[in-house]
């Protein structure tokens, strides 16, 4: 469970990082050398961003659903 915590901590400090960066370039992990995206235009990326979402409601970490929500709302403006 810790795993999760720490993966799902860090995808959520990448993507709220930089708004227009992450809605020109998805990135949900890296470790330095590599990064996993979300390729543009396959529905995914709002797909993930509500997984974050349940996760931190579950939590009830409501400021972190907030900044989601918004960056959701960007990235299915910009064709998700």
């Amino acid at each position: 469970m810790e795993e999760l915590d720490a993966q799902m901590r860090s995808s959520y400090f990448i993507l709220t990082k930089n708004f227009t960066r992450t809605v020109n370039r998805f990135i949900v992990f890296t470790d330095g050398k590599h990064n996993i995206d979300i390729p543009h235009g396959t529905g995914q990326r709002s797909q993930f961003i509500d997984i974050l979402i349940k996760y931190f409601s579950g939590l009830e970490e409501y400021e972190k659903c907030e900044e989601l929500k918004k960056l959701r709302e960007l990235v299915i403006m910009a064709g998700d």
